[in-house]
């Protein structure tokens, strides 16, 4: 049996979920932030994000910006995609895509990704 939702958990991660989130008129809110305007501790939102998302909101902040490029980048320039994102500056943002994504912006979206191979992990 699946324990009880809990409509206000949800509502509040629901809010942590958009505040982390890009959109086009505002770069994402900072963990800190987000926590504040929520009035709830930085480990109670990392615990809601945990048993919510399934990663830290740092984590999810991270992998969300990544998909706001791969959106974006078509038809934007890189420096101001950073800036758009939340990052301090191109190079950053290039780092942080190649620590999620294995490979920088530019080999990803010029389609030079690395050969598949097998992820190695065993089942059974």
């Amino acid at each position: 049996m699946s324990p009880a939702v809990d409509p206000a958990r949800t509502a509040l991660l629901r809010a942590g979920v958009d505040a982390l989130s890009g959109h086009p008129d505002r770069a994402p809110a900072r963990v800190h932030e987000v926590a504040g305007e929520l009035a709830v501790s930085e480990r109670q939102l990392r615990h809601l994000f945990a048993h919510g998302v399934g990663v830290s909101p740092k984590h999810y902040a991270r992998i969300d910006r990544v998909r706001t490029i791969i959106t974006r980048a078509p038809t934007t320039p890189w420096s101001q995609l950073a800036a758009a994102t939340g990052y301090y500056d191109q190079s950053h943002m290039t780092a942080d895509f190649r620590a999620l994504m294995g490979v920088p912006p530019r080999a990803y979206f010029t389609d030079r990704l690395p050969a598949r191979s097998p992820c190695g992990a065993r089942l059974g």
